[in-house]
């Protein structure tokens, strides 16, 4: 007998799992979010557009180190910043345990940016390399590698180099104190320029660094010595003008950027022109571009340099010109600073003048395409060995 409801016959019961719903799905209606979709396709779109190697960007604490490499943490995070907007997977490591190192390794990333060359580790004072860490673990990293890097680390064994390729630099040599025992037993005539022989960012350099007598040359060597515990480099004071050139290199494509820029420091109270670790963070010294003759041979001798020492796609290196006008080999940065407003190397890049239709000058460059440029360079490096294994 059919079961009647008071009013009417009573309606068959819906089966809901038979027409496929859940009661997960009864409720309030909900219709989609135009905006939130719109978002969301816009991001998928822009995550598409991106590279999808995987960049990791390297850094460690250098406040306390006599090599600051790229800077601070938060230059090295402006790095990262601008790497996300171009590669899918970009990670950032600031590195204080090899621990962390481990972690990277096991991401197993195409590339990894150095922002320095070491981690220092300070209970046992002992370095680990980034370039001999990670070509151990068969992963790449931009610039040089250890090998090359040293000549940063020495700016005796990267003057002895150039010398050894017929490369003007200043006549020098090391000391400690004690050493010479009068003025007449010194390899080179007074007046003199001392500095440290491993230290960056105008480290040991000051009003006192060029020496005029005896007396003025030990303090400064037992100075240096005693503050940096290395042996001190010696120079000839050179008298001339001074350039920093900033170099972007490629095998790949066969093509190098070679970008020079002139440093005019304001003179201290002895009259002198020097760029030490003061006048450096006052930020007051003029960068200007320069002309011809002195470009073309500021130029050529930078790229010989950099050729001679080994340098892999980029680094800075600093010249000055002597007594007659000819330009010498000072030093080579390869982890050069990178703070925007206030490190060489990219205000280098961006006081160029060329025009990317013309390929006899570099064009300027933003510090974004400062920091794409590097990682560009390490990955080309990559296919290069690639096509060669």
């Amino acid at each position: 007998m059919t079961e009647q409801r008071k009013n009417g016959p009573m309606t068959e019961r819906t089966d809901l799992a038979k027409i496929g719903l859940t009661a997960e799905l009864i409720g309030p209606l909900q219709f989609p979010n135009p905006i939130a979709n719109s978002n969301h396709r816009q991001n998928l779109q822009e995550h598409s557009s991106k590279l999808k190697n995987h960049i990791a960007v390297v850094a460690t604490n250098t406040h306390d180190l006599k090599e600051t490499g790229f800077g601070s943490i938060e230059t090295c995070r402006f790095f990262y910043d601008a790497l996300k907007e171009k590669y899918q997977t970009v990670t950032f490591h600031e590195i204080s345990s090899i621990s962390s190192l481990n972690d990277i390794v096991t991401s197993r990333p195409d590339l990894v940016v150095l922002c320095s060359k070491y981690f220092l580790d300070v209970s046992n004072n002992t370095k680990t390399w980034f370039s001999d860490y990670f070509s151990k673990h068969a992963i790449a990293f931009t610039g040089s590698d250890r090998n090359c890097l040293e000549f940063d680390s020495n700016k005796g064994k990267a003057k002895t180099a150039i010398q050894n390729h017929g490369i003007a630099t200043a006549k020098f040599f090391q000391a400690c104190p004690g050493q010479f025992e009068t003025e007449d037993k010194l390899p080179l005539f007074l007046p003199l320029f001392v500095k440290p022989i491993d230290a960056a960012n105008g480290n040991g350099i000051d009003e006192n660094s060029i020496v005029r007598d005896f007396e003025s040359y030990q303090s400064k060597v037992k100075e240096l010595f005693e503050s940096y515990g290395a042996d001190v480099l010696v120079e000839e004071v050179l008298p001339g003008r001074e350039f920093t050139v900033a170099i972007f290199d490629d095998p790949e494509t066969d093509s190098r950027s070679i970008m020079p820029v002139e440093i005019i420091v304001p003179k201290n109270e002895k009259g002198d022109r020097i760029l030490g670790c003061a006048a450096k963070q006052q930020n007051h010294e003029l960068l200007r571009t320069i002309t011809e003759p002195t470009l073309s041979a500021v130029s050529e001798l930078a790229g010989s340099a950099f050729t001679a020492l080994g340098v892999k796609s980029f680094g800075r290196i600093d010249i000055k010109l002597d007594a007659e006008g000819n330009p010498n080999f000072l030093e080579a940065n390869l982890v050069p600073g990178m703070t925007p407003d206030s490190s060489y190397f990219p205000r280098a890049c961006s006081l160029q003048t060329g025009s990317k239709s013309k390929t006899n000058r570099p064009s300027a460059m933003t510090h974004s395409e400062v920091a794409l440029k590097i990682v560009e360079l390490g990955l080309n490096r990559i296919n290069t060995l690639q096509q060669v294994g």
